[in-house]
């Protein structure tokens, strides 16, 4: 082998993955290692062939025969030349079952992905079938999607990409799935979703996809932007649904270090801490992947992005929570030769809202302990939904100030016409001092004015705030100056029977409606009854 690593042809990613890579390695036997570089063969075969020279490299520094030239000159022929003729067999015509290849249309990790045709005709479309590497013997893998292709072919969601067959053909397996025409998330995201409301909308669409799944037994295990296609109407289309569970060396037993960095089942950026740790995977893991993703399109950077090693990023996603997202929003420039930002994307325009409630949903999503996120992700998807129409989320259940202060908000221009209206009458009043026989029509008008505002806001009654009990005391002293006592008292009496439930009948602001509801009594020539309601007012006033 030639000289072991030439630093000014690797490209700075590339040297960036070996030089991760390369601190994990050389804590493992021998044997291990040899393992470790034949699968790394597979997906990347530069950083095998540069890893696999750097460690040379440090034997003979080390001096030491364990880590002999000869064994890994062996390793990576055989595993060259096997990758070499595995490439050169798959042509166009090519049949996988009865699938036909077309047209190579991506090349990635798991393997090659051809546009295919039915060759029976019993499916008219074409498909997309993933030729695709594992770990596993053959007998193990078609055992495994004899068992999961029925799960997997149960879910029928608009925005889950089908999965039409899966099989082993010529001891190589494959699937097929639906083929998407669509544009990958983060491209899609890029160009066209510029506020961050259009982004959750994309989120809250994935998580009733994972909804749904999880509601058949089935989880992701893989969610990531590039799992994520989005039509040209914005559809969202999620691929590989529990492909990784199908391809991982088992689903039932716990990861190794070498499954952690070469198996199918996560991918680290957007993993969940106990699929790194190698726990049991739970639908809350799905849920903390979600977080990421999350976390991704609101900020324009990943939760962890800044970590320098491989091995930084899985310390600091095991034992720490994430960033706060408000505090950790991209820049509009970044260094496209960074690789920890090669997937950097533009923050949203209005990146400024993700303080208050934002913060608090991503860093639910994304709690170290699956028991403390989310429940579900239609709990995740509900929330989005909330913060997006404006209304209280799950995290400010029962808090009546802060629902108050939400439903002002949202009808603001209602409210608005209610305080322009008083201001009106008052206004109007003061006029009948100088013109009352004018004042009265005007003050007359106003008023009919304010009836009908207040008769579109039927919700009024029962939003539980004492502003809004105090607007209808003020509304009843107004019909009042306007001679109407019999509207004034109706009015009284429905504010009452509310506060009487809310606050109960000692409240002081059940005693300022009493006094209103003794002066329309008195107004109405009920004078045994107005007093009574004013010593009852009295007598809440003396207690307080």
């Amino acid at each position: 082998m030639s000289d072991p690593l030439n630093l000014q042809t690797i490209p700075q990613q590339t040297w960036q993955r070996v030089s991760d890579l390369f601190d994990e390695v050389i804590e493992l036997a021998e044997g291990d290692r040899i393992t470790f570089i034949r699968k790394l063969w597979g997906t990347e075969p530069l950083v095998a062939s540069e890893l696999a020279a750097l460690l040379v490299a440090a034997a003979k520094v080390e001096k030491s025969p364990k880590l002999a030239q000869a064994p890994f000159d062996s390793v990576l022929s055989d595993a060259l030349a096997k990758q070499n003729a595995a490439n050169a067999a798959y042509k166009p015509g090519q049949k996988f079952g009865p699938w036909t290849l077309e047209e190579c249309i991506g090349q990635g990790g798991m393997g090659e992905v051809w546009r295919v045709k039915r060759s029976d005709g019993l499916y008219k479309a074409s498909a997309a079938l993933k030729i695709v590497r594992s770990d596993l013997s053959n007998e193990k893998l078609g055992a495994r999607f004899r068992r999961e292709r029925v799960v997997l072919a149960r879910l029928n969601h608009p925005n889950i990409a089908r999965l039409l067959d899966a099989g082993i053909e010529q001891n190589q397996p494959f699937i097929v799935l639906e083929l998407v025409k669509g544009m990958p998330m983060l491209d899609y995201v890029t160009l066209h979703t510029k506020t961050l409301a259009d982004r959750l909308r994309l989120i809250r669409d994935i998580a009733l996809a994972v909804e749904h799944a999880h509601s058949q037994l089935v989880l992701h295990r893989d969610l990531k932007p590039s799992n994520v296609l989005v039509t040209a109407d914005g559809q969202i289309k999620l691929l590989d649904f529990g492909i990784a569970g199908v391809l991982d060396s088992s689903s039932e037993e716990p990861m190794t270090k070498l499954t952690q960095l070469t198996g199918r089942g996560l991918t680290l950026e957007y993993a969940s801490p106990e699929q790194i740790t190698g726990e049991a995977t739970v639908a809350a893991s799905d849920v903390y992947s979600l977080g990421v993703l999350l976390f991704h399109l609101c900020t324009g950077n990943r939760p962890f992005a800044g970590s320098s090693t491989r091995a930084a990023l899985e310390y600091a996603m095991v034992n720490s929570d994430p960033p706060r997202p408000s505090a950790s929003i991209a820049t509009q420039n970044a260094d496209p030769n960074n690789p920890a930002l090669a997937d950097q994307i533009n923050p949203p325009v209005d990146a400024y809202r993700l303080r208050g409630d934002l913060d608090a949903i991503i860093s639910r999503a994304m709690r170290l302990v699956p028991a403390e996120r989310y429940p579900t992700a239609a709990a995740l998807a509900a929330d989005l939904d909330a913060w997006m129409t404006g209304r209280p989320t799950s995290m400010h259940a029962g808090d009546r100030t802060y629902a108050s202060r939400l439903w002002f908000k949202r009808h603001w221009k209602i409210v608005s016409a209610i305080a322009a209206s008083v201001v009106l009458v008052i206004a109007a009043l003061g006029v009948s001092l100088w013109q009352r026989s004018v004042a009265i029509g005007a003050t007359e008008a106003t008023a009919r004015h304010l009836d009908g505002v207040m008769a579109q806001l039927p919700a009024l009654g029962t939003i539980d705030s004492e502003a809004t009990v105090e607007a209808k005391r003020q509304y009843a002293a107004l019909l009042l100056r306007l001679n109407r006592p019999i509207d004034a008292l109706t009015v009284v009496d429905e504010a009452l029977s509310l506060v009487a439930a809310k606050y109960g009948k000692t409240s002081p602001i059940y005693g300022k409606l009493l006094l209103g509801r003794s002066a329309a009594l008195d107004a109405l020539g009920r004078t045994d009854e107005a007093r009574t309601a004013q010593r009852e007012a009295a007598r809440i006033v003396e207690s307080k």
